[in-house]
């Protein structure tokens, strides 16, 4: 049965799909608790962390939400008194999705709101409550899209004054298919963080096909970087209630997916909607307002909705309720405008506490790219009175960023590098300031490599591109310096003690590294060998576990990646193996083995390092 090559996170899923045991969740966990990836977690309804309790989720775990909405709609809830240790790596990523999805690619990105989402709360300040109520500080509220009574609003309360609060490790995790429905107008985002502290780790975050937003931070001070948000029915990224952390590396692609006009919660909204507070808005403390570093932003564009419609326009960014915020290096394509300013958002502007430097955006829409005074067609769609300056000084240009490719659907058309000759690699770019973001020389999300490559949905599902011009590099870690020696072997499989042949390699250093892994036998016919194996299967395997597999080798990705690292070609539809892997370091074994009993024949075992 042909397989299709993908990366190591559908081939766990998909091939390696004997989980122990499907696990029921529901309710509350009180004690340390530990999800492996052995098992399947599905959660019913609303689970609870309470009560001090740490739950650890291993690396390649998979939860799945059942199918729910109105305040049943499955979600996990990391209550402020609790703690979250999901750590998983580039090539074992911790999946959250829907018990509809089996992993293959069966849903789309119009299988939005299947289940609730992931929610974190924390004791870190807030200067305002969503009600506009005003209550004295330290100020707590009650999280969107949870509705609890008596004793259970513990369970959904955030905020606090501990902006150095830890609610544990978020890093290499997939968010699919929720934003579940609660009430008109309130629904799950992807990720919520309300009140977290700056002692918690989110990183490495993708959200696909949320129905709300992607990601939102209700306050509080938490920094977070490598963050995906594709394809949500709402905002890309939003925060309010004083937000005051540092964002770097954010990568949003959006679309107009409604079948009408009234088709709700399929239609990518803003891509950033920033607030500073609710009430007092004008005077509440502390200022909110985050900075945000190298984000690359893709809005709807110049597409079709699937029912052949033109789609909607949207804004790159809504800034609002007195908020001091600030972007930098960052770039902004398929927009309709760039900003729409309201308002009460002119007192942080005058006061020079909103930033705006170094970024470049640039319209489908020929005519938005001018510098507007009046608002309507051009970069503002409506605002500020310094409209003008906004965008003629502090570096910022109206420029093409020559991203590598955009392409909404899953035909390996989305690149979102920029070219060789993108102005987004010579252009001055604005140093980071408070201690997390990291210097880069460009703009944007993505330098020369694609961080998000090998552990998302985009990346399994065929979204990504990695055959676009210039190296195909595919480390979902900037700079890997992780390096192995490539590995060739030639034996028989099917014959003699034990009936296969092993090779062994390792990946060293401190990060991930992406390798082809090819067990050829039908291929060697061009070299004239002798007795080849006609149909040899391969295994990969780290110690004892057995963590990737391929029959058939398919598609175009491995035959471009062999041309780039040189590796001779396979003929179209032969019977060779190929596994495309992201490893992090370690010892690993690759095991040709044959597919019929009593077929034997000669093959070759090659181990290539890709980037």
């Amino acid at each position: 049965m042909k397989s299709k090559i993908a990366s190591l996170l559908a081939l766990m899923s998909v091939t390696c799909s004997a989980w122990a045991a499907d696990v029921i969740v529901s309710g509350q966990i009180s004690a340390d608790t530990t999800w492996t990836a052995s098992n399947r977690y599905q959660l019913q309804g609303k689970v609870y962390v309470v009560n001090g309790a740490t739950l650890t989720i291993e690396p390649g775990t998979v939860i799945q939400g059942r199918v729910s909405s109105g305040n049943d709609a499955a979600a996990l809830v990391i209550t402020r008194n609790a703690k979250i240790n999901a750590s998983g790596t580039a090539e074992k990523p911790i999946v959250f999705t829907s018990e509809l999805d089996q992993l293959n690619g069966n849903l789309t990105g119009r299988d939005v709101g299947l289940w609730g989402g992931v929610v974190i709360l924390g004791k870190a300040t807030l200067n305002s409550r969503a009600d506009s109520a005003v209550v004295p500080a330290p100020i707590t509220d009650q999280i969107e899209g949870i509705v609890l009574t008596g004793q259970d609003v513990a369970l959904g309360t955030y905020g606090g004054n501990n902006d150095d609060d830890n609610s544990g490790v978020f890093r290499y995790v997939s968010i699919r298919h929720g934003g579940a429905i609660v009430g008109t107008a309130n629904e799950l985002n992807g990720l919520t963080l309300g009140g977290v502290g700056r002692g918690t780790t989110i990183e490495y975050v993708e959200v696909f096909a949320n129905r709300d937003d992607a990601f939102e931070w209700f306050g509080g001070t938490v920094n977070a970087r490598n963050l995906v948000a594709a394809f949500s029915g709402d905002d890309s990224f939003d925060y309010d209630q004083g937000y005051r952390g540092t964002l770097q590396f954010l990568f949003a692609i959006q679309a107009d997916n409604r079948q009408s006009d009234s088709d709700d919660g399929y239609l990518g909204d803003k891509g950033f909607e920033f607030d500073g507070a609710t009430a007092p808005e004008a005077t509440a403390t502390p200022i909110g307002g985050g900075f945000v570093f190298n984000a690359t932003m893709i809005g709807i564009g110049n597409t079709t909705r699937p029912n052949g419609a033109a789609a909607s326009a949207n804004v790159a960014m809504h800034l609002r309720d007195n908020g001091a915020h600030k972007i930098f290096n960052s770039a902004f394509v398929d927009y309709a405008n760039l900003f729409q300013v309201d308002a009460d958002e002119q007192p942080r502007i005058d006061a020079g506490e909103f930033r705006f430097e170094n970024n470049t955006f640039f319209s489908h829409i020929a005519a938005n790219n001018v510098v507007n005074a009046t608002g309507g067609t051009g970069v503002f769609a409506s605002g500020s009175a310094l409209r003008p300056a906004l965008m003629t000084s502090g570096g910022n240009a109206i420029s093409d960023p020559l991203l590598r490719g955009i392409s909404r659907t899953p035909n390996r058309g989305l690149d979102p590098r920029p070219a060789a000759n993108s102005p987004l690699l010579t252009s001055a770019v604005t140093a980071p300031v408070g201690g997390y973001a990291v210097a880069t020389t460009y703009r944007g999300a993505f330098g020369s490599t694609n961080w998000a490559a090998g552990w998302t949905k985009l990346w399994t599902d065929g979204w990504f591109d990695l055959s676009s011009a210039g190296s195909p590099e595919v480390v979902p870690i900037p700079g890997s310096t992780s390096r192995f020696k490539n590995v060739s072997t030639r034996g028989y499989i099917g014959s003699g003690l034990g009936q296969e042949l092993i090779a062994g390699f390792i990946v060293d250093g401190t990060q991930a590294q992406t390798v082809m892994i090819r067990v050829v036998g039908p291929g060697l016919a061009q070299f004239q060998v002798p007795n080849i194996h006609p149909d040899p299967v391969l295994e990969l395997y780290s110690g004892a576990t057995k963590i990737g597999e391929n029959d058939n080798w398919t598609g175009t990705q491995a035959a471009t990646i062999a041309g780039q690292i040189g590796a001779f070609a396979l003929a179209a539809g032969s019977l060779d193996s190929v596994l495309i892997a992201n490893l992090a370091p370690g010892a690993y074994t690759v095991q040709a083995k044959s597919k019929t009993a009593g077929t034997a024949g000669a093959v070759i075992v090659e181990v290539w390092e890709v980037d």
